[in-house]
């Protein structure tokens, strides 16, 4: 500002009182001040760092954009969202309204929703705040196979069907179960004609919204699935962190793959990363170890999570 005379900030001020407080357009200012419209252009575009503007957003500290910012930079993400950071049902609740809330401002005609069981994305579902209207032409279907589930209101399925009904949508169940107890069986499975129709809309997803499994929280669904005296059975688990989709990884996010990999009916690996929005609703510290990974990744590329758990994951 000190190369800069006094007449020409004269001018720059005018230029900036026009176009901020009186709301003529670049077009109008050129006009009324004698002037190119690429010069009033420029001065417009230099008043913010000269100082002569000065922008402030009201209450910014209230909408985490400053934090959701620095995550999706950290990780290479498409979109952050972060709520306030409670504990219990409160929080799977408030991820479960910012999950339904992104999807609806993302959803267009013709889109194929993928989902994951599990207590986030059926809080999306339970809190689901109506809209007036939703695109035509869409579809919600499973990722991964049904499994039997102490509470039933958390199984894939379920989530499915009332997805659907809220929005209009129509579903599409691929009636399987999860696991299989033989390669034998699942081979089956996946070469009958209905499962290769529902595989086929399931690899069409153009939105996913899953949970992000912790190691821990995955055994007492796998336990009985390999034999943890047997070394290279049991070896497989001493590095994975995380689950998405029943696809498990390490901390660094590289693939982890189970011993009873061919008996699982899920979406493969590959046709799950080529979802253009791969949503993942998850929060909580216990959970930041295997968000981390999932992010690294590359397993999700939307994030929706809490305040604490957000600020472990920029560290």
């Amino acid at each position: 500002m000190r190369n800069i005379s006094e007449k020409t900030m004269n001018e720059y001020r005018r230029v900036a009182y026009y176009y901020y407080k009186v709301g003529l357009t670049q077009e109008e200012i050129a006009k009324r001040m004698r002037m190119s419209r690429q010069r009033v252009n420029r001065i417009v575009n230099s008043c913010v760092d000269l100082g002569i503007v000065k922008i402030t957003i009201e209450d910014l500290d209230k909408c985490n954009l400053e934090l959701e910012t620095k995550l999706e930079q950290k990780y290479s993400l498409d979109e952050v969202r972060i709520v306030d950071s409670i504990v219990g049902e409160r929080m799977i609740q408030e991820l479960g309204i910012a999950a339904g809330n992104y999807v609806k401002s993302i959803l267009q005609e013709g889109n194929t929703i993928g989902v994951t069981r599990g207590r986030t994305t059926a809080a999306m579902v339970d809190y689901w705040v109506p809209a007036s209207a939703y695109p035509d032409n869409v579809i919600v279907t499973q990722l991964i196979g049904s499994g039997k589930e102490e509470d039933s209101h958390l199984g894939v399925d379920k989530i499915v069907y009332r997805l659907a009904e809220k929005i209009g949508a129509k579903e599409s169940i691929i009636y399987a179960p999860v696991i299989v107890h033989s390669a034998e069986l699942k081979e089956s499975f996946v070469q009958d004609p209905y499962y290769l129709e529902s595989y086929a809309i399931v690899k069409g997803c153009s939105i996913a919204v899953v949970g992000i499994g912790t190691a821990h929280s995955q055994w007492r669904h796998m336990v009985s699935l390999y034999d943890m005296n047997n070394e290279s059975e049991a070896k497989w688990a001493e590095n994975v962190v995380g689950e998405v989709c029943t696809h498990f990884f390490d901390k660094d996010g590289n693939t982890v793959i189970p011993p009873f990999s061919d008996q699982i009916i899920a979406i493969e690996l590959e046709d799950y990363k080529k979802i253009p929005v791969r949503i993942g609703v998850a929060g909580g510290k216990e959970k930041v170890e295997a968000i981390r990974a999932a992010l690294k990744g590359g397993y999700i590329n939307v994030l929706i999570s809490d305040f604490q758990t957000a600020e472990l994951l920029t560290e």
